[in-house]
């Protein structure tokens, strides 16, 4: 009678921690994968943002012979360390004020294409903000360690 009893307990016991392990498994398997996701939705803006940065460079380069665009005209966009791209970005914003008659055939592309830029930057930044706080979070904050997922800087000056 009383290891019938001690083993229903056990049985009981065993039974509540694999459901218990099953949650975790299952709650596991929704945070890796809102994880990647984040990263995959993170990488595509990113790379979206570089062609832009590159475009904006290439064009302004070509039209205007800007010599202080020149160092960037050959170098890889996305291999430059996030300082770097800030100030690339500073330049960029030098020289585009710098230019005279936006409204001409010449700079009209590279007016949108600038604009195309500050959006880009803007919707980078935000969506880049999420996921740097959904990093900082229980649990993702313990399956980013475990992916070894790192935050990004953003490029919009806080005031």
């Amino acid at each position: 009678m009383l290891f019938a009893m001690f083993a229903n307990a056990f049985f009981e016991i065993l039974l509540a921690v694999i459901v218990f392990l099953l949650l975790i498994a299952i709650g596991s398997f929704f945070v890796i994968r809102n994880l990647v996701y984040d990263v995959k939705k993170t990488n595509k803006i990113r790379g979206r943002f570089h062609i832009e940065i590159r475009k904006i460079v290439n064009l302004i380069f070509n039209v205007h012979q800007s010599e202080k665009l020149e160092p960037f005209s050959k170098v890889v966009i996305k291999k430059l360390p996030h300082e770097e791209k800030k100030n690339l970005l500073k330049v960029i914003e030098e020289v585009y004020n710098d230019l005279e008659d936006l409204e001409s055939d010449d700079n009209k592309y590279i007016v949108e294409t600038y604009d195309n830029l500050q959006k880009l930057r803007r919707e980078r930044d935000a969506r880049l903000l999420v996921y740097n706080q959904k990093l900082t979070i229980f649990p993702f904050s313990f399956y980013a360690r475990i992916m070894k997922l790192k935050p990004y800087g953003i490029y919009t000056e806080k005031y």
